[in-house]
């Protein structure tokens, strides 16, 4: 595998990451979600989940300009590293 192809997967892995970790910041507002059916909501809890979560188009926004960065070097979209054969 030549270095260039390392450093397309490892581009792909960390968009990859990227990805999970814009799903991930979307855990809090649903922890409270799911609580608010037992108890009322910290107001300050609640604003803190909705401020994690208010900057996600941005991270969507490096998400694509990675995947077309990914596409030009390769001329492939890797959404997920692990099913793409080597080049």
């Amino acid at each position: 595998m030549s270095f260039k192809e390392t450093c397309i997967k490892i581009m792909a892995w960390l968009n990859f990451g990227l990805a999970l970790a814009g799903l991930a910041k979307f855990l809090p507002i649903g922890y409270l979600m799911l609580l608010s059916v037992w108890e009322p909501i910290d107001p300050a809890a609640y604003e803190w989940s909705i401020d994690l979560i208010s900057d996600t188009h941005l991270i969507v926004f490096v998400w694509c300009v990675a995947l077309l960065i990914i596409k030009a070097l390769c001329g492939h979209i890797i959404v997920r590293p692990w099913r793409h054969p080597s080049f």
